[in-house]
């Protein structure tokens, strides 16, 4: 067997945790110059970062005796043609009903803990709801349902892990913790669709997707790559905030994606010794911005410690705090959710 070959069955004896795929699968080109390997491989963003590719390929080549210093190159990724929306192409999921965006205008607004919650509310409600964390750049759905452990594969497939009533999926069970995820626009579309398709998702009423903040590629190719049901915006109330989300509203009104609803997070402070209510970031702001666009207001979550010690500890407060105010809201928004596709049909 020469060295080159040698070579690649080193990389072929690495698998790529929960892809179904070697590191040799991902070789373009191995070159080998006297003591120096040159090796090019393809990109995987929804599984493995650049980093970790790296390492992987110099931990196996350098293990050879010949070898003494590798060099690794990355394939880019093809630019892509401007796309054009149409339903043939975009991705087919018979098996649920409903697919829902939860996207924000701004970080720090608590989207990815009202896309917990709402989604194991609906399915207190009797709902048959997935969660998919397409936040790829701070996948915290994880953190917020206390999922350690990565998905399992079966026949190919990403298994999504069920907790608390909601079968959930995150970009963030497949990359360290630790890894910073520094993509390109085009890589952070590929790789949300990359794990949309790879996951085994059961029969859905609802699919809740977890949007990273702003308008972006992302959101726009999960607009024209998946058939949306619909979004729902989530911003607090002050004037910051709602900015930022008009203009998110703006964009998935062009890309002919309707706006269910604004959720306003942090809408007030409720003192739990004397009942006193503060605004502390202003008073009405979700309300009028709901009103200014003709959609509903489909609740407000009050600022809650509750809600962030649930979150640090795993426990949506749907679970951990059911008869809570904040709770109480997320359970409404539900209903309201429930009744708008009832209503639609």
């Amino acid at each position: 067997m020469t060295l080159s070959e040698r070579a690649r069955e080193a990389l072929r004896q690495i698998e790529i945790p929960n892809a179904h795929r070697s590191l040799g699968d991902l070789v373009e080109d191995l070159a080998i110059d006297g003591s120096a390997a040159r090796v090019r491989v393809k990109l995987l963003p929804a599984y493995v970062s650049k980093s970790q590719l790296r390492a992987w390929v110099e931990q196996a080549l350098t293990a050879l005796p010949e070898i003494e210093t590798v060099h690794v190159e990355f394939a880019q990724t093809p630019r892509p043609q401007p796309r054009v929306p149409h339903p043939t192409q975009k991705l087919h999921f018979p098996q649920i009903a409903r697919i829902i965006a939860i996207f924000s205008g701004k970080g720090g607004v608590g989207k990815s803990t009202v896309s917990v919650n709402l989604a194991v509310a609906l399915a207190q409600q009797g709902a048959r709801v997935g969660l998919f964390d397409a936040d790829v750049h701070g996948p915290n759905i994880p953190n917020l349902l206390g999922l350690t452990e990565p998905p399992t594969v079966k026949d190919g497939k990403l298994v999504p892990i069920f907790k608390y009533g909601v079968h959930a999926m995150s970009i963030g069970l497949l990359v360290g913790g630790g890894d910073p995820l520094i993509w390109r626009g085009p890589m952070i579309s590929k790789a949300i669709n990359e794990l949309l398709e790879s996951t085994a998702w059961p029969e859905l009423d609802y699919l809740i997707v977890d949007m990273p903040p702003g308008t972006g590629d992302a959101q726009l190719g999960l607009a024209q790559d998946v058939e949306l049901a619909g979004t729902i915006a989530v911003t607090t109330p002050q004037e910051v905030a709602l900015s930022d989300v008009r203009r998110g509203i703006g964009a998935f009104a062009k890309l002919n994606v309707p706006v269910i609803g604004i959720i306003e997070n942090m809408a007030y402070y409720l003192c739990p010794k004397c009942g006193h209510t503060e605004y502390i970031f202003g008073q009405g702001g979700g309300a009028a911005e709901a009103q200014r666009q003709n959609i509903p207001l489909l609740g407000q979550i009050p600022l809650d410690p509750e809600l962030r010690a649930g979150g640090d500890a795993g426990v949506p407060i749907v679970i951990a705090k059911p008869d809570s105010p904040a709770a109480h809201a997320f359970t409404k928004i539900a209903d309201e959710l429930i009744r708008h596709f009832r209503q639609k049909g």
